[in-house]
């Protein structure tokens, strides 16, 4: 956590209670990527007067700072992530939402003759699919 207040600080930002708490729901969530209504849930039990607005605007914060990340997997609402060291992409379920990390990029496939007169300066790669769990419903569905 203290990277990220370091940081806040640094650029000459408040560690304000709210912003502490935003954070440390992405670093004790179970799950890696967050919408702005799920950081809220969770943070409003501790600040029942927060409002949803004020979480947009923290969480828009940390995004152009670079702690946060910002994923759309295809819906109208963005996630977000804490901004690790290390590259990755995304498998996500249509059906369920699910998500999942996978750790190798695919722009290291690519035949270099693709991008050699352009200067990548940032990429995301995201597969939708039906995860195995929505598979195995459907198919029990159908079977019946």
């Amino acid at each position: 956590m203290n990277v990220y207040l370091d940081k806040l600080q640094s650029s000459g930002l408040k560690i304000t209670p709210q912003r502490q708490e935003i954070l440390r729901v992405f670093l004790e969530s179970n799950k890696h990527h967050l919408s702005a209504e799920e950081v809220h849930s969770k943070i409003v039990r501790r600040y029942p007067g927060l409002s949803l607005d004020t979480v947009y605007r923290n969480l828009n914060l940390l995004l152009n700072l670079g702690i946060l990340s910002e994923l759309n997997f295809g819906e109208r609402k963005s996630f977000f992530e804490l901004n690790k060291q290390e590259h990755h992409h995304h498998i996500i379920c249509t059906k369920c939402g699910m998500s999942q990390e996978i750790d190798f990029c695919p722009l290291t496939y690519m035949d270099s003759r693709l991008v050699e007169n352009f200067e990548i300066e940032k990429h995301s790669f995201e597969i939708f699919g039906i995860c195995a769990n929505c598979k195995d419903k459907k198919q029990t569905v159908e079977t019946r």
